[in-house]
């Protein structure tokens, strides 16, 4: 999965909904530097546990980012994992069963945008 990074993903979105939710909001650079930070996170899960996918929604209720990896599997051995870390800085974190069987790990993050 090394042709698509997670922040590459996200910025298309981003962008979309930032042009949606335009004239009323608008993108907030520090936030979506620190959601930058997050994806790179991300990309490096998605390097040690074989991540084929991501999926990124933006609710355009509470304006939130909701981040899906897809991977074969993943097996934490420390308490000081990355993923943690990751998991703590996140307002919500699921996991799923996808369709081919794989594992889906949902992480939902703040707004990226305030109002104008």
């Amino acid at each position: 999965m090394a042709f698509v990074n997670c922040f590459d993903v996200v910025s298309m979105v981003v962008e979309e909904a930032t042009s949606q939710f335009a004239p009323l909001w608008k993108l907030n650079k520090e936030s979506n530097k620190i959601l930058e930070q997050y994806c790179s996170v991300i990309d490096s899960l998605a390097e040690e546990f074989g991540g084929e996918s991501f999926d990124v929604t933006v609710d355009d209720i509470a304006m939130t980012i909701t981040i899906v990896m897809e991977c074969e599997d993943m097996t934490i051995e420390s308490a000081t994992h990355k993923f943690y870390s990751l998991a703590q800085r996140s307002k919500a974190l699921g996991f799923s069963v996808s369709e081919d069987g794989n594992l889906n790990v949902k992480f939902v993050f703040p707004s990226v945008w305030t109002k104008v």
